[in-house]
């Protein structure tokens, strides 16, 4: 069975969107990395903004990353067995967007706060975002899973598209 060009379309997007904020986060963090090692002058040290900034990650992390995962199953809810495959993904595309940035937001607060510090050290919860980012990437089980396809639709989906490696 062919896929459509709008489902075509949707796989596509859903990659490219969803890799470009891995790749927006680790190249803030490359940034960040670069001018720390470099060893320019920061700004004057200020322990009190450090520590209020490591109490700031340190709650937006696990908070960023679980909204962002009760949005995503939410969404889903909104996804019924009588939508057409095309349509579950356009939704499925959405709710990845959305858990995507709940994961991405404290990433990049992290890489923020090792830029206005000069801790590097905030870097390492940047680094665990992106890890839980590749580990929830949408990957065909995932998508399979989490929109409960039915054996025609996993079929029509593995079909003629280089998204589907598992």
């Amino acid at each position: 069975m062919d896929m459509t060009p709008p489902l075509k379309h949707t796989l596509t997007s859903l990659n490219l969107i969803y890799f470009a904020l891995i790749i927006v986060m680790v190249g803030f963090a490359t940034f960040v990395y670069a001018q720390i090692a470099s060893g320019e002058e920061t700004p004057e040290h200020n322990a009190e903004l450090e520590t209020l900034l490591q109490y700031i990650v340190l709650a937006v992390v696990p908070a960023g990353m679980g909204i962002g995962y009760i949005a995503f199953k939410a969404a889903l809810k909104g996804i019924t067995p009588d939508m057409s495959l095309a349509e579950k993904l356009q939704r499925y595309q959405s709710a990845v967007i959305i858990r995507g940035a709940g994961f991405e937001m404290p990433g990049m607060l992290a890489s923020a706060a090792a830029f206005i510090t000069g801790n590097i050290y905030f870097l390492l919860f940047t680094a665990v975002v992106v890890v839980l980012f590749l580990l929830f990437r949408p990957t065909l089980n995932a998508v399979t899973n989490d929109l409960q396809l039915t054996a025609t639709e996993r079929a029509e989906l593995e079909s003629n598209h280089p998204f589907t490696r598992r």
